[in-house]
């Protein structure tokens, strides 16, 4: 099969491999579109832990085989990627903790993903879908329960004010859970005016600059106090500054984007979270009990009735091939974009 192959630091190729093969338990996924997740541009940009290794993990495709002790009635139906791999059997995996499970692997970086033709999983890693449901909409629902999952975290209710600090792809999903679930404002802030128009698209009741308005000020006027809930979706130090400045005394803190490991916070950061009285979490991935938790069956829900639109979030559609192009110029700043989407099988 077909696969883009992350061979070194910066150096990504499209080459024959041999196809995998389901083991017990298993199943063979071929895939019909694979998305970039901003960890597949990390892993690009900074290196990863081994080499080679085919990336990607927000995926949908079509089930092709089964491996021994799995039902055969999955063979032919569509399903989207579950790519976290827990050994479902520890102390946290059995709390419902699966993303703490000492012991997890992970599609698309512990082991080989889905930018490929076909990709051999776990039968409790696939999520089936109705087969009017477009792959790339299928594809999409793994980043959209990252968002769900953040919102649990920072335990929003219905008529409540938040920030998103970050319009990329995380972003705008938070922006369509946040206008589901019934927010009374929703505040999107970005650097780029492309993710901040798809933000007023996807439900945003305010979008604002960064590089023209002071946030914290413009939220403080906005709301008088601050929001609810701020979310911090960049992984910039200067947004996960401003977290504090814009959440109203015993309001909550959520973190999701990846932060520089060699940034620091002033202490002054902690001071004020004290003296608010604000709650912080920190958020790693999407899942709860039971497996892979209704962040999974909300988000299918959400796609097939509409509330999540999954297509105002991609910016590219493009063959598998093109994917070394893309990540190079993704790294040599020449690619501005939201989600890109590809297609294997093109």
């Amino acid at each position: 099969m077909r696969a883009a192959v992350l061979e070194d630091r910066q150096v990504l190729t499209v080459r024959e491999v041999p196809d995998p093969a389901p083991g017990p338990g298993d199943v063979l996924l071929e895939i019909r579109a694979s998305a970039v997740c901003g960890s597949d541009i990390h892993r690009y940009l900074r290196g990863h832990r081994t080499y080679p290794m085919i990336l990607g993990h927000e995926a949908a495709g079509v089930i092709r085989l089964v491996g021994e002790e799995v039902d055969t009635e999955l063979v032919g139906r569509r399903a989207a990627l579950i790519p976290l791999v827990p050994c479902h059997v520890c102390e946290q995996c059995r709390a419902g903790r699966y993303s703490a499970c000492a012991t997890y692997s992970f599609v698309g970086s512990r082991r080989d993903g889905a930018f490929a033709e076909l990709a051999a999983v776990p039968a409790r890693n696939v999520l089936p879908v109705p087969d009017e449901l477009h792959f790339e909409r299928a594809a999409l629902i793994e980043p959209s329960t990252v968002a769900r999952h953040m919102l649990d975290l920072g335990c929003f209710v219905p008529g409540g004010s938040a920030v998103v600090l970050g319009a990329g792809s995380i972003g705008l999903m938070l922006v369509q859970w946040l206008r589901v679930l019934g927010a009374a404002l929703i505040v999107a802030t970005d650097v780029v005016p492309g993710n901040l128009e798809t933000a007023r698209l996807v439900g945003a009741t305010v979008a604002l600059d960064a590089t023209r308005v002071d946030v914290p000020a413009e939220i403080n006027r906005l709301t008088g106090s601050g929001v609810d809930l701020a979310l911090e979706a960049t992984g910039s130090p200067a947004a996960l500054a401003q977290t504090v400045e814009v959440t109203r005394p015993r309001g909550a803190i959520v973190l999701g984007g990846n932060q520089p490991l060699d940034a620091a916070l002033p202490m002054e950061f902690v001071e004020r979270l004290m003296r608010k009285e604000l709650t912080l979490a920190g958020c790693f991935m999407s899942y709860s009990a039971p497996w892979p938790g209704h962040e999974w069956t909300d988000g299918l829900a959400a796609v097939l009735d509409g509330g999540l639109d999954m297509d105002a979030i991609i910016s590219h559609r493009v063959a598998l091939s093109d994917a070394p192009r893309l990540f190079s110029e993704i790294a040599t700043h020449r690619l501005g974009h939201r989600k890109i989407v590809f297609d294997p099988t093109a």
